[in-house]
């Protein structure tokens, strides 16, 4: 059994300012919620700052507390009343997890996903955990788009995230050019003339998908090998963007 001590105000502090974005990138922490993503993160290489739980936690909640305990994790306890508040979900489990945020060091040589200005941190987040179940866990960030760390997006990747090299660049363009040099970059957009399945990928390639309501940005539209559209027989103007992510990546993955 863990020792616990009841949560300062101090740090009940430090956890809620890590609802924004510039307080997780001035500590250099995230939060994780609930017991399946704490699990996740227990099994992944991230560090750990420190544990949370709620009162009468959850059987599985404790059994993950005394293993964190176990490799040396503070772990400390809060009211429901006060847990609430440090949660961001409306109606949170019994742990929450304070995560190091750490260095990526992407893989030049595998295909990879673009992100290009996906504000919605639940379809950035559906996204992550897409291309992870289709073996992509390359993904790349454009300043635009919703933050990796936060909250929704790590809920919507279900853990993906611990297993996902991710980054986040100021300048997409110049960064794929850069790093990928040799690969053949694809972009999903309504405007384009080409349909999805008429596109043949080599093993080096990457998927650009853009803002929900504008696109791909003009910029990065000018490093494209090609655009590309799904195919639709309904009368919807569009596919969200999680969604066409998930039949774009399917054909890349398993073209022959």
């Amino acid at each position: 059994m863990h020792f616990s001590v009841q949560i300062s105000q101090r740090l009940s502090k430090l956890i809620r300012s890590l609802h924004k974005k510039p307080m997780r990138e001035q500590n250099g922490l995230f939060l994780v919620e609930g017991e399946k993503l704490c699990n996740e993160l227990l099994n992944s290489d991230f560090e750990v700052e420190l544990l949370v739980l709620r009162d009468h936690p959850s059987q599985e909640a404790l059994a993950l507390a005394d293993t964190y305990a176990n490799k040396g994790v503070a772990i400390y306890t809060a009211s429901k009343l006060h847990f609430d508040q440090l949660s961001e979900t409306k109606s949170p489990q019994s742990i929450i997890a304070v995560g190091v945020i750490k260095e990526i060091t992407p893989n030049f040589n595998k295909p990879f996903i673009v992100l290009d200005g996906v504000s919605d941190p639940g379809n950035v987040g559906t996204i992550i955990r897409t291309a992870d179940w289709f073996g992509i866990n390359q993904v790349i960030l454009g300043n635009e788009s919703a933050d990796k760390y936060n909250s929704k997006t790590v809920r919507a990747t279900m853990g993906s995230i611990f297993r996902s090299s991710i980054v986040t660049t100021e300048n997409l363009s110049e960064y794929i050019s850069s790093n990928y040099k040799d690969f053949e970059c694809f972009g999903a957009s309504l405007g384009a003339k080409t349909y999805i399945d008429k596109i043949s990928p080599q093993k080096k390639f990457g998927i650009v998908f853009g803002n929900e309501s504008e696109g791909i940005s003009e910029k990065v539209k000018k490093i494209l090998t090609k655009e590309f559209k799904i195919r639709g027989t309904g009368k919807t103007d569009s596919l969200n963007v999680g969604v066409a992510a998930g039949i774009a990546l399917h054909y890349f993955t398993n073209f022959k």
